[in-house]
């Protein structure tokens, strides 16, 4: 059923018109019983990517799910042309980005098996960053 509900939203977001404003990424995640380990979603579809990546005006937004049973934490590195995600283990995705970003700006958290990462974009020599 959450599946359901989220490609509903996803087709509902995708044809908003520009003007309106924007939701950039969301998971669903129904509750879980005790002790019970979160489920692998990245395996469901296989015709579905495993990140998302949306572009904003001021910032790139990079949505993954984690792979809880992987050893080791999942991390994002950040350079000023590309990311490298590790959603658990030791297998890295590395994303080229089509703009630089400020490394030092940038970041990430995970939370609830998701991790989501905000890369701020540099602005242009005596262009005002925006806030």
């Amino acid at each position: 059923m959450f599946r359901d509900i989220a490609r509903l939203m996803e087709r509902i977001l995708s044809e908003m018109p520009q003007s309106d404003p924007k939701i950039i990424g969301f998971t669903i995640i129904g509750g879980m019983p005790e002790g019970a380990s979160y489920p692998d979603f990245a395996g469901d579809e296989e015709d579905e990517s495993d990140v998302e990546v949306v572009e904003g005006d001021d910032c790139i937004y990079i949505t993954a799910v984690a792979d809880a049973r992987a050893d080791g934490a999942p991390y994002v590195t950040f350079q000023e042309d590309s990311v490298t995600l590790c959603t658990g283990g030791d297998e890295e995705t590395v994303i080229d980005l089509d703009c630089e970003i400020d490394v030092l700006h940038s970041f990430y958290n995970v939370q609830h098996g998701v991790i989501d990462a905000v890369c701020r974009k540099k602005s242009a020599p005596g262009e005002v960053a925006r806030s």
